[in-house]
């Protein structure tokens, strides 16, 4: 009788402890450490490579220029448009010539109203200062579109610099000075590894065991060696069913890049954490 009601009683006690408690850690399994991230950097624009200002194994800034394509064409083209831009005598001449018109026109007005001027003069003469007027409008139009003119000759000259698109090293250099570049043929690549993705494949049997944010210890192979914490910040909701595995992404971070990417490691999870 007690054995029949201590049966009845561990399914309940079961159902009521988390799944994830349930299950273990897996032992320390193989990991590759990589990246953050990987740009393979290209051109906006297509030209001849001018000058190419890093080599592999720089350490670059976002926003740094890596390269620069031959850019005389745009920057004579925006030095033109610049100084089209960066007068307005045809807009101040047109502005002097209205303010003379208006000062004309109020002139025929009160000698039309005293009977010196005919009518038709008087016209001609309202007529003149709105010309005038408009001619103010136009050449403000004209100014502002050769502005407009300008920006788009600094956008295209600013397209042939290439610029790096993340903090990082550069790994690969594919082309240089001198060569054809297109906007489909990468040029560089930069890694980011100021912080790093440990890629691992863990048996499907531990899956539940494994959650995000929960902690880990990485070994990197010799000859780097050492112990490194980590965190879980993917855990595939897809199984790879030919080898019973699916994939768990953790980070860690690497701030004086003392740590290489491209090798292979160990790594432990935490219980529960």
């Amino acid at each position: 009788m007690r054995l029949a009601r201590l049966l009845a009683v561990i399914p309940a006690a079961l159902a009521a402890v988390p799944a994830a408690a349930q299950l273990a850690p897996p032992e320390p399994l193989n990991c590759v450490i990589e990246p953050r991230t990987l740009a393979r950097v290209g051109s906006p624009d297509q030209g001849i490579i001018a000058e190419i200002k890093v080599e592999r194994g720089d350490v670059v800034a976002a926003g740094q220029v890596l390269a620069v394509l031959d850019a005389r064409i745009e920057q004579l083209t925006a030095n033109l448009t610049g100084l089209q831009a960066g007068t307005d005598v045809e807009v101040r001449a047109n502005r002097a010539r209205a303010a003379y018109q208006r000062i004309a026109a109020q002139r025929a007005r009160e000698l039309n109203e005293r009977k010196v001027m005919s009518d038709k003069n008087r016209d001609e003469a309202l007529v003149e200062a709105e010309i005038a007027k408009l001619d103010v409008e136009a050449a403000e139009t004209r100014q502002a579109v050769a502005t407009a003119e300008y920006e788009l000759a600094k956008a295209r000259l600013d397209r042939r610099t290439i610029r790096s698109p993340i903090d990082g090293v550069v790994t690969e250099i594919r082309m240089a000075p001198g060569e054809f570049v297109h906007e489909q043929a990468p040029l560089l690549t930069v890694a980011r590894i100021d912080e790093l993705h440990v890629e691992v494949f863990v048996p499907i049997q531990n899956y539940g065991a494994i959650r995000l944010g929960q902690r880990a210890t990485v070994q990197p192979v010799e000859p780097v060696g050492g112990r490194y914490p980590a965190s879980v910040v993917a855990v595939d909701k897809v199984f790879d069913a030919a080898s019973g595995t699916f994939g768990v992404r953790l980070r860690m971070t690497n701030p004086d890049l003392a740590l290489p990417a491209g090798i292979r490691c160990k790594v432990g999870f935490a219980p529960g954490s």
